[in-house]
């Protein structure tokens, strides 16, 4: 699992991802299971997906969670920030060593891996955006004169 999460960091160009936001991630995988298995490629993925409901996340890919942390753990991603701004910034370094590892792979599984790298990016940045627009305070406002 953690050598398809650097491959789809690689692959979909990922720079940053949002540290405590994990549902990017299992949408993402989930989309790849799915996708793989209408073109018939999940063999070709040398990896099973499993996915069990969760909560937090929906339907939650067994093991992503450790492999994101095995990658922060390898250097493949160091944490930036504190709290809910907290990032995980991609290591340039690691990923060029990813981008050469994907010409091993089977061209189609690597447009499979980018296209879902891309879609990780895509929600990541989503939920990026929304956390860096604090939300105002309501004002106090008045319903009536008699108030």
């Amino acid at each position: 699992m953690t050598d398809m999460l650097g491959n789809m960091i690689a692959a979909g160009r990922i720079e940053r991802l949002p540290a405590r936001t994990p549902w990017p991630l299992h949408a993402a995988l989930l989309h790849l299971h799915e996708e793989a298995g209408r073109l018939g490629l999940r063999t070709l993925l040398a990896f099973d997906l499993v996915f069990v409901p969760s909560p937090e996340v929906g339907r939650a890919a067994l093991g992503a969670d450790a492999a994101v942390r095995a990658l922060v753990r390898a250097g493949f991603l160091h944490e930036v920030g504190v709290g809910l701004g907290a990032q995980l910034q991609v290591d340039d370094a690691a990923v060029v060593r990813g981008r050469r590892q994907l010409m091993r792979l089977d061209p189609r599984v690597v447009a499979l891996l980018q296209r879902a790298g891309e879609r990780w990016a895509a929600l990541a940045s989503t939920c990026s955006k929304y956390a860096d627009s604090a939300r105002r305070s309501p004002e106090a406002r008045v319903a009536s004169g008699a108030a």
